[in-house]
């Protein structure tokens, strides 16, 4: 590896180490943000309100230095000015129909537009103008752009057909849930928002964009990608030509975060990201995609989909013989939480993130049946005429 790419990827893993320490349980909305950085392509984050979409856009914003930025959020009552700029007067004056575009999306390197499946029928149009060919239509000409990533936002899918070609146009869709470990929630309650320790230039990620298109695809990666292909479609998930075109250079990126020349099947773990189009596939994506690129992560998924039904299975809490019944499942838990911690003990640590996830939700339910069990108890030893 030259210097240059060294540096580079110095950089960026600087910068990603800095955005994790900043956004608790955020790591794989960090990765996707910078893959979809690093090869120029659009980034939907989808959570409830509170899950800090917006802190991480921004945060991603403050760290490229000399990047223009633009920031917006949609109601259904926005209007194109608010985007695009203004109309100028002294054009209209001589019967030309221009926009005032300084400080809008159309002079922006990175765009954030918050809600913005809110996005009406007189915006749409240029929005998808603006993130698939990369030009403005206005007066009949078509203005290139700079526009090298979107970010978008939306606490939920939308359910117009007409947004959704705008949908298809985020290649990367993450989403972002509530915090799920206790001590990120503690961690929480303490959280200061610290100064940028790592940052990059704008000039460093178009460098970086290019050390990406040379990364070697190798024959590990396509037959990864055509498996994932073919078992996807099986399952009934269909992406366009065009959608598996550009995983390729999702692959390319996460084997350049990885500090690797050429890609291999792991880095198609990134697919997780690019494939599904509603909630309901995603878990039948991450199977296809881990059996592939990661299988720690499919055990992962199984054996937190086993704890899940477990924990359904839980009494009521005034069920007689409370403590009898949670015992089994207690039990099962225990043994589900032994078996993935000690595969994650075996792992590269670079492979466990969505395994830790998991591993962390089968402690919270352990823990809350466990927590049953003892109110019961004490409420046995408070009864009148406990021995």
């Amino acid at each position: 590896m030259n210097k240059n790419k060294t540096d580079l990827l110095s950089k960026f893993r600087a910068l990603r180490d800095d955005l994790n320490a900043n956004l608790l349980e955020r790591e794989e909305a960090v990765d996707a943000s910078l893959v979809g950085l690093l090869t120029a392509n659009h980034v939907l984050l989808l959570g409830p309100p509170g899950t800090a979409k917006s802190l991480l856009v921004r945060s991603i914003s403050e760290r490229i230095e000399q990047a223009t930025c633009f920031e917006r959020l949609l109601t259904k009552f926005s209007v194109p000015e608010e985007l695009f700029g203004p109309l100028s007067l002294s054009a209209l004056e001589n019967d030309r129909y221009q926009r005032m575009t300084a400080g809008t999306l159309v002079e922006a390197e990175i765009g954030f537009v918050d809600e913005v499946f809110k996005a009406n029928s007189s915006i749409l149009n240029s929005m998808l103008g603006i993130m698939n060919e990369r030009v403005f239509h206005e007066n009949g000409v078509a203005r290139p752009v700079p526009l090298l990533s979107l970010f978008g936002a939306s606490n939920e899918l939308p359910e117009d057909g007409s947004l959704s070609a705008l949908f298809d146009r985020f290649l990367i869709r993450v989403t972002l849930p509530s915090l799920a470990d206790d001590a990120s929630v503690r961690a929480l309650l303490d959280h200061k928002t610290k100064t940028p320790s790592a940052t990059i230039t704008l000039d460093d990620l178009k460098a970086a964009q290019k050390e990406v298109s040379q990364v070697e695809l190798t024959d590990d990666a396509r037959e990864a990608i055509l498996t994932i292909k073919r078992e996807s479609e099986f399952e009934g998930i269909q992406a366009s030509d065009r959608r598996w075109k550009a995983c390729v250079g999702l692959v390319k990126a996460r084997a350049f975060l990885e500090g690797e020349a050429q890609t291999s099947a792991d880095h198609c773990e990134i697919l997780t990201a690019a494939l599904w189009s509603e909630p309901g596939q995603i878990r039948i994506v991450e199977r296809v995609v881990n059996k592939i690129a990661n299988p720690l992560n499919l055990e992962a998924v199984e054996l937190e989909d086993a704890a899940k039904d477990l924990y359904d299975q839980r009494p009521k809490p005034d069920q007689a013989n409370l403590t009898e019944a949670l015992e089994p499942l207690l039990r099962q838990l225990s043994d589900i939480h032994t078996r993935l911690e000690n595969r994650i003990a075996k792992a590269p640590e670079k492979r466990t993130y969505r395994a830790k996830q998991a591993l962390t939700k089968i402690e919270n339910w352990h823990r809350e049946l466990s927590t049953m069990a003892l109110r019961t108890v004490s409420k046995l030893h408070m009864a009148p005429g406990a021995a």
